[in-house]
């Protein structure tokens, strides 16, 4: 009797162990949907800034008070560090031409949402010059355990996407080649966002 009560206390101590270890299954669609119009609004409040002159956000701590804010200069690019409540934050933006309160606007978002950083990226597809948002989310249900803290990266395209049964984006030039970020595959969200589970904020 002791035994089998040892065994059934291992068993559950295993399953402990194994489910710390992991992320919910669907933390990154249900996510979405409940944030859907959240996360879009500052997608697209960032590239409609971001079109006016160019810039990246990155929360460096958990706090989400101390920020590095990437300005974009021409050719040139001067990253500095911030209270995002300090005067500092909005003279710098000011002096470098930026919408001040819209990029403050902007930052509180992303602070309620826990959203670590966000930034474009420029590719080609074919020819054809393309660009893509990358925002990254901190949440305490992706963190385990054994492996720390992890991140989802969620990716924004300007359009659909070509995918496989399992959900896994395909690059466009080549279907049998899955799309990454960072080495880590990119799954569906729907045709135009795509998300992957890393241990890196950006």
């Amino acid at each position: 009797m002791k035994k089998s009560i040892f065994i059934l206390t291992l068993i559950s101590g295993l399953m402990g162990v194994l489910g710390g270890c992991s992320y919910p299954r669907n933390f990154t669609s249900d996510f979405y949907a409940k944030n859907e119009q959240r996360l879009e609004t500052i997608k697209d409040d960032f590239n409609r800034l971001y079109n006016q002159h160019p810039f990246s956000i990155l929360f460096e701590e958990k706090t989400f008070t101390n920020i590095s804010f990437e300005f974009n200069e021409d050719s040139i690019k001067y990253i500095y560090h911030f209270n995002i409540h300090a005067p500092a934050f909005t003279d710098s933006l000011k002096a470098h031409h930026y919408q001040a309160q819209e990029v403050q606007k902007l930052v509180e978002n992303m602070r309620a949402i826990q959203c670590t950083w966000i930034a474009n990226v420029d590719y080609y597809e074919g020819l054809k010059a393309r660009r893509l948002t990358q925002m990254s989310v901190r949440n305490k249900a992706l963190n385990s355990t054994l492996k720390g803290e992890s991140y989802c990266t969620l990716v924004f395209f300007e359009t659909p996407q070509p995918f496989n049964n399992k959900g896994i984006f395909l690059d466009r030039s080549d279907r049998k080649r899955r799309r990454q970020i960072n080495g880590n595959v990119l799954k569906r969200v729907n045709d135009k966002v795509g998300y992957t589970i890393t241990k890196k904020y950006r």
